[in-house]
């Protein structure tokens, strides 16, 4: 096993005058001369021992930590655990060396600052080998990181001898080789050893890769870095590689599947805005699954500055250096009190420390639905339409005849077989991206620059989105090793737009089969089964999108920040940051003139007074966020100990305002501004809140005081304690203060003296944390506020009066929500690196959570939709326990395959502790909330089958007097005799218990493959109104419910009951008898993406200009499987009951550059 035995980097920024002189006289000697071992820089140095009965190991690490230099070596080659005594002062390190190894099995080379440790019985065939040697060849080459930056400092051995060199500043190296097939091995801490055959080539150029296996990774953690070896929280790292070796429309959905404990729902939407100002398709991020009752999401922190779910979705992910995920109290406690749903950190990359890079990423991609409605056609519609009538003993409306004329289309004009889905949507839209980023030094400054261009079109005909972002980071050193000082610009341009009506789904699922798009005369459809049908016409949603109108949203977001570091002293550093940011949104929205289609049989206009009039209707948003804050970090390593300190402060606020105006009843649909309206007041539009031409301003600020200690003894006992103070304007002054601190420990038991000898063992670490963080989001500001409505005119003394009235409840004691979290981890790594196992259970307590109670009607305040003014009170507890597990194995086969397989798992149980007010349960529309049970309980009847026959009727409890055979059969749960409301129970959840992903990557010389899937189990989905309901609110009827129960085919487990019209079959498809046979398995098992790459060899890019250059195919979301084989038209991440846009696909050919 290769050890780097604990890299210390003490003092940061700051480095000795004496050590200066000598990196200058070091570098001055490999420019002028070959590197030799007898002139390099670990010979030359000079330290003072004075120790007695000491093991090897711990004495490489008192060598380390009084010098500069590192040890590389194998534990099978080095007795670590021999004791020796030894005295010196001022003695170079070469003479040391010699007393404690000479005469013993352990030899050492010395290149620099490393020192390797070999085995002499390898160093003396090694010697005989030289001996046959006798052909000669000068090499010399270029050493550079993936980046293209040159890496200093790397070793060049001839394998199998002691011949070696380092490269210099610049990367660039010369070595003499000899005898039959040397092979050249770079070596560098902290990157992958490769080896490479000379095969007579005067001048070989080596890229290295990192070695992101190794434990001293850093990682980001709250405001700073940790190494990975060292955390004892539950964090999860994600690299860039797998953010951008694919195109994707968001970050977080490239995040799916690789995070175990995090549940990303690629919830469809279609392009656009919804009127709050949201993105339509930005989907959700839960961590540790739903402990509150109206589920918010995770905290975002981009470059150490608070940021939207919108923000972060938007993120160029070629900009993305490292991203962390914290999930327990302990990582998270210093976001305090928004960190209750986890954090989200991300860092973007700056400028590089060598030369200028410039890469380019593109591609090009085409969209199509995963899964569409699949309705049957006019002719099966007719036949089963017929047959729902005869269900409830009524007269069929269609004939033989009509059905003929159906089925072979003689009669398009009256008797059609349309398919409105295809008819109105694309079968693909294009997206396409292109991604540039230049990264360059300086000798004060240095830079990174990413641009970004994204095109993509609705599957909806007429509407699209273009998004550019623009990242400018910069660093510049101030003082050489004092003083660093930074600038973080981002800008990003959002724009959709719509040449056409807003379609409606609901609308297109109610468009028949047997109703005509276009007549034949061009004029747009009016028939319907050979009538003249004016409600089927008005629905045509072609129609809207060609004539509906337009629209479009514009989104400007700009953030400027300065961040500046002082390192006085070593061990000390001063950090400040302050950030403004601001958010320009701006919607309109103008729908046309709709007049009346006219009559295909007569040429008359139909219902000549059906006149949609014309409207337009337009919002502003603009948002200010101001952030400042200070850390102070110190710390210091005394022998075996070492500590670390941090202390910090931090204030915000934020003004976010808002505008709306509409009108109607335009002079011609040519003029669109307000002005240009009615100005009847009739003819002004409300907004959704009931208010017209109405404005607002919300301010909130928040300040805050945090602190972290971590302390370390012998590099393998850790603990962790942190304390954050917020203040919140959203409260009551006296609600405004909290307090949240944790701890944490780990225990790295794989560095105990009894562990060191299991040569299969690399790594082991126990560690648990307990930790107390805070939600504030969901109260609404100004929840302690006593407001007046206005409104309501009266007549008092003879003219109007505007009465007064108060419009929402106060609760001036509402704080914050408080999150308890305790969690035990274990952190394996076996066989030389190759498997690493990470395993965590946790148990999430929230407490006083922010919801409302119910209040009868007479309390005078609405209490639902967007006015509801019942205030937010703490009143709820939940719990939430958990396991999560990843497995990664990752090995080579020969020197040109290597591949990576990984699996991450994690189950959630939730419980309702309490609902506060003395309430033991809370009935919201499908779901309950009861005590005892889980947030996200259906609630309704349990299904047992269908009635088989009459006397199968007879024979059970009464349901209603229209039940017949074929309906749905309820249980008398109480059994009373009577189905009725007493007898509903809890018949699912709708949070998946268990979240998984395996995914495999492979490469075998330049060509690639990588596969992400992800599944989800146990866990239900239900389905209602148009998206399972035949003919509901007249829409039609799909192919899946074929499969249902008749007079031929009386199964009482058939797929569906028998068929009956919305209106005649309420027994088994009114919203008050929500059932369990409506409930669908929505466990699924879906290919996330399979991108296949080849990157070209060196000799080819360089001939090209490149240092690097790379094709791929991807394809995204490209198969799923489902639990239920009733949801074969049903898209997993869809949203239920009546539809909307669907799934989405995608194929793409990409290209990456690099120069």
């Amino acid at each position: 096993m290769k050890n780097f035995l604990h890299e210390r980097r003490r003092g940061g920024l700051y480095i000795k005058f004496k050590t200066k002189i000598k990196l200058s006289t070091l570098f001055l000697c490999i420019v002028l001369l070959t590197a030799q071992a007898n002139t390099s820089y670990s010979q030359k140095t000079r330290i003072s021992l004075d120790e007695n009965n000491t093991s090897i190991a711990q004495l490489i690490d008192i060598i380390e930590s009084k010098s500069d230099i590192r040890f590389v070596y194998k534990t099978r080659d080095v007795d670590l655990q021999r004791r020796v005594s030894v005295k010196a002062e001022e003695e170079e390190i070469t003479s040391i060396l010699h007393r404690i190894f000479d005469n013993t099995r352990t030899g050492f080379r010395m290149f620099n600052r490393q020192i390797f440790l070999t085995s002499k019985t390898k160093e003396e065939s090694a010697k005989e080998d030289r001996a046959e040697e006798s052909q000669q060849l000068q090499v010399n080459g270029t050493v550079t990181d993936e980046n293209g930056g040159p890496l200093p400092g790397v070793t060049v051995l001839v394998k199998g001898t002691q011949t070696g060199t380092s490269t210099d500043f610049d990367g660039n190296y010369e070595i003499e080789v000899s005898g039959q097939g040397p092979v050249l091995v770079f070596s560098y801490i902290g990157f992958v050893t490769k080896e490479v055959p000379v095969n007579d080539q005067a001048r070989i150029n080596v890229t290295l890769k990192e070695d992101v296996s190794e434990l001293d990774e850093v990682i980001v953690v709250a405001y700073g870095t940790q190494k990975k070896e060292n955390l004892t929280g539950a964090v999860v790292s994600v690299s860039s590689d797998k953010l951008t070796n694919r195109p994707v429309t968001s970050t977080q959905n490239a995040l799916q599947g690789i995070a175990p404990g995090v549940t990303i729902l690629q919830r469809p939407g279609d392009i656009g805005r919804a009127k709050d100002g949201t993105s339509s398709n930005t989907g959700g991020i839960t961590i540790r699954g739903r402990s509150n009752l109206d589920s918010p999401g995770p905290m975002y922190i981009i470059d150490g500055i608070p940021a939207t779910a919108q923000e972060f979705a938007t993120l160029n992910p070629n900009d993305i250096a490292n991203m962390s995920v914290l999930k327990d109290a302990s990582s998270a406690a210093l976001y305090g009190s928004r960190a209750a749903n986890g954090v989200i950190v991300v860092t973007t990359k700056r400028g590089s420390a060598e030369k200028v890079t410039i890469e380019l990423n593109t591609s090009y991609g085409w969209q199509s639905a995963t899964k569409l409605p699949d309705y049957v056609n006019s002719a099966d519609y007719a036949r089963l339409y017929n047959e729902a009538l005869g269900n409830a003993g009524r007269a069929p409306i269609y004939t033989e005849e009509e059905i003929q004329k159906f089925a072979d289309g003689s009669e398009p004009d009256l008797y059609p077989n349309t398919d409105w889905y295809k008819t109105v949507l694309r079968s693909a839209a294009p997206q396409s991206e292109a991604s540039l980023s230049i990264s360059a030094p300086g000798k004060v400054t240095n830079y990174y620059l990413g641009l970004s261009y994204f095109d993509q079109k609705s599957l909806i005909p007429g509407k699209k989105q273009d998004r550019i972002v623009a990242k400018l980071n910069t660093e510049s050193k101030v003082i050489e090793d004092i003083l660093k000082v930074g600038t973080n610009f981002s800008f990003i341009k959002q724009d959709f737009d719509r040449s056409g009506g807003n379609m409606s789904w609901t609308e297109l699922n109610r468009s028949l089969p047997t109703s005509v798009v276009r007549q034949s005369n061009g004029e747009w459809g009016s028939m319907d089964a050979g009538d003249i049908n004016a409600e089927t016409a008005k629905r045509n949603q072609l129609r809207k999108l060609r004539e509906g109108g337009s629209g479009w949203d514009r989104d400007n977001y700009l953030q400027m920040a300065a961040n500046a570091s002082l390192t006085p002293l070593e061990g000390l550093s001063i950090n400040g940051l302050t950030s403004l940011k601001y958010t320009n949104s701006n919607s309109w929205s103008f729908d046309s003139t709709i007049a009346p289609v006219n009559d295909f049989l007569t040429g008359e206009p139909m219902s000549p007074t059906w006149v949609t009039p014309n409207e337009m209707e337009e919002y502003w948003r603009k948002r200010q966020e101001f952030l400042i804050q200070g850390t102070i970090d110190y710390e210091r390593r005394f022998g075996e100990h070492f500590g670390k300190i941090t202390l910090g402060a931090s204030q915000e606020s934020n003004i976010y305002r808002t505008a709306f105006v509409g009108r109607k009843n335009f002079p011609n649909d040519d003029m669109t501004t307000v002005g240009s309206g009615s100005g009847n007041p009739e003819d002004i539009s409300s907004d959704d809140d009931g208010q017209a031409n109405r404005s607002g301003q919300v301010e909130w600020a928040m300040r805050s005081l945090f602190g972290r200690f971590n302390y370390t003894f012998a590099d393998k006992y850790l603990l962790e304690a942190n304390t954050r103070i917020d203040y919140s304007s959203r409260f009551h002054p006296d609600q405004r203060r909290a307090v949240f601190p944790s701890f944490s420990a780990g225990w790295i038991i794989s560095r105990e003296s009894f562990m060191e000898n299991i040569d299969w063992l690399s790594h082991l670490k126990l560690r648990g944390s307990w930790g107390s963080l805070g939600n504030q989001d969901v109260v609404r500001i100004g929840n302690y506020f006593d407001l007046l409505d206005i409104g309501y005119q009266y007549n008092f003394e003879g003219g109007p009066q505007d009465g007064v009235w108060q419009g929402k409840g106060v609760n001036k004691l509402a704080t914050w929500e408080k999150v308890n979290m305790t969690d035990v981890g274990l952190d394996i790594i076996l066989f030389n690196n190759r498997l690493n196992i990470t395993a965590d259970y946790y148990i999430k307590d929230t407490r006083d959570i922010l919801t409302r109670r119910p209040v009868l009607k007479t309390y005078g305040i609405p209490d639902s939709g967007i006015n509801n003014g019942i205030p937010y009170e703490n009143l709820a507890k939940t719990r939430n326990k958990g396991f999560e597990l990843t497995v990664n194995y990752s090995d080579k086969i020969g020197e040109d395959f290597r591949y990576t397989i990984e699996g991450n798992f994690s189950t959630i149980d939730n419980e309702i502790l309490s609902l506060g007010g003395g309430r033991e349960e809370r009935i919201r529309d499908y779901w309950i909330e009861r005590v005892g049970g889980s947030v996200g309980d259906f609630y309704g009847y349990q299904a047992d089958g269908l009635f088989a026959d009459q006397a199968d009727v007879e024979n059970h409890a009464f349901q209603s007097a229209a039940t017949a055979p074929g309906d749905i059969k309820y249980r008398d749960i109480n059994g009373d005799g009577v189905i009725d409301a007493e007898d509903r129970v809890v018949i699912g959840n709708d949070v998946p218990w268990l979240n998984y992903g395996f995914n495999l990557g492979a490469e075998y010389k330049g060509l690639s493959l990588e596969v992400l899937t992800y599944g989800v189990g146990k866990v239900k989905t239900y389905l209602d109104n148009e998206a399972s309901f035949p003919f509901f609110n007249g829409a039609g009827i799909k192919e899946e419910l074929k499969n249902r129960w008749t007079e031929d085919n009386p199964d009482p487990d058939a797929d569906f009951p028998r068929l009956l019209l919305s209106q005649d079959g309420t027994q088994n498809y009114a919203s008050g008898n929500r059932s369990s046979f409506w409930l669908f398995d929505g466990s699924y098992f879906r290919i996330r993406a399979i991108t296949l790459g080849y990157t070209f060899p060196e000799e080819v890019s360089s001939r090209l200009g490149m240092s690097m250059f790379r094709v791929y195919a991807t394809s995204n979301n490209p198969f799923t499987f489902m639990a239920d084989k009733r949801l074969a038209d049903y898209d997993p991440e869809s949203g239920s009951g009546r539809g909307g846009y669907p799934g989405i696909k995608t194929f793409s050919l990409g290209f990456n550059f690099r120069f």
